[in-house]
């Protein structure tokens, strides 16, 4: 088992990120679950969530596993010496962290209380990292509602926590300005000089706003949870090429999380069709899979049908992503379809489970493993 970078893990934030980091003028904000006999509810503020029949402790039990009928509960979900001792038994060097309640946060669109939520999580999770630094790589949460609170925000986490990173969530719907928005101009500006990514991670909680999916597949978890991850990273992708942010920000790396990777081969080809073709909103010096294969990355957490294919048209923008501790993830063996394909080049492995994480994250590549 090669070792290897995970450039999308999670944390699961206990109640107590709630009562000791969240300003108390705002804790009615505070994403909270409401349980039933058969199902389950995400709230946050006033927004109620759709029923998701499971328990909710599935949400760091990966893969659905059980021990004599009981959800088996990752040790590292919360605490972050569970996390590396889980990290050894997948041959895990380092892993960037997401949230997990703070997937839900950012359908918060009042300024004040998105930003303290977003401060809350990020401030537990500096001191989840503090555990071991150089293993556990903190991921900062940006408030997308104002375009200034989101620079500020980052300036903290990277400047003052110590972050590798900073995210938001894909969607834009009333109060949240889409990712072109030139409201977030000096944001981009800020990540190029410091060297530090943008991830668009999505997630389907109900408590976010999701009409487009949902009026449309008629409420159905299962096939608007299959359809919004790569459609939302579609129109994110498209909006950063089309409308010139990654022309303007030539060194902003941008990650498209959790939606697999070979999405991306045919709807670039498509992208440079409508380059070649059509006049997009700005005009581009170079083709959109040049943008792409310049500053962009997609995830895989197991081998894709032409994952191949994709590595060798973009062999440094796939990287290798856990997705522990959630139900969907595989632990333990998290990378042990990857270590396995025979699909893949011994150089492919090694770019998709190590160097291309070093190199969205800005990690010495060489770094002793």
């Amino acid at each position: 088992m090669a070792r290897a970078f995970d450039a999308d893990g999670h944390v699961v934030e206990p109640d107590l990120v709630w009562d000791d980091f969240l300003d108390a003028r705002y804790r009615g904000f505070a994403p909270q679950v409401i349980e039933h006999e058969d199902h389950f509810r995400y709230v946050c503020g006033d927004r109620i969530g759709f029923r998701i029949f499971n328990r909710p402790d599935s949400v760091a039990a990966p893969g659905h596993t059980r021990d004599e009928g009981e959800l088996r509960r990752a040790q590292g979900a919360s605490d972050p010496k569970g996390r590396l001792e889980d990290m050894d038994l997948d041959g895990l060097a380092l892993a960037a962290l997401y949230p997990t309640y703070g997937l839900m946060i950012q359908g918060v669109t009042e300024r004040r209380p998105a930003l303290a939520l977003c401060q809350a999580i990020n401030d537990w999770l500096a001191e989840y990292c503090a555990h071991d630094p150089a293993r556990l790589l903190g991921i900062g949460t940006l408030p997308m509602t104002h375009p200034e609170d989101a620079l500020a925000e980052a300036r903290r986490c990277i400047e003052e926590l110590g972050f590798r990173g900073v995210w938001r969530r894909p969607e834009s719907f009333a109060g949240v300005p889409p990712i072109h928005d030139a409201g977030f101009e000096p944001l981009w500006n800020y990540l190029e000089e410091c060297d530090v990514p943008l991830a668009v991670h999505p997630g389907l909680n109900g408590v976010v706003p999701y009409a487009f999916f949902g009026d449309r597949l008629g409420q159905d978890f299962a096939t608007m949870h299959a359809a919004h991850f790569p459609v939302e990273q579609i129109m994110n992708l498209t909006g950063l090429v089309a409308f010139g942010v990654l022309e303007r920000h030539p060194k902003l790396r941008v990650a498209l999380l959790e939606s697999g990777a070979v999405w991306a081969l045919s709807y670039l080809h498509r992208l440079d069709e409508h380059h070649e073709h059509y006049d997009l909103p700005t005009k581009l010096p170079l083709r959109p899979s040049e943008y792409f294969a310049r500053q962009c990355f997609v995830s895989v957490e197991e081998p894709e049908p032409a994952l191949d294919v994709m590595l060798e048209r973009y062999p440094e923008s796939i990287v290798f992503a856990s997705d522990y501790p959630h139900g969907d993830c595989t632990f333990p063996g998290a990378t042990q379809a990857l270590d396995e394909c025979s699909d893949l080049s011994d150089a492919q492995r090694e770019a998709v489970l190590w160097r291309n994480s070093c190199r969205l994250y800005a990690i010495d590549s060489e770094t002793p493993r």
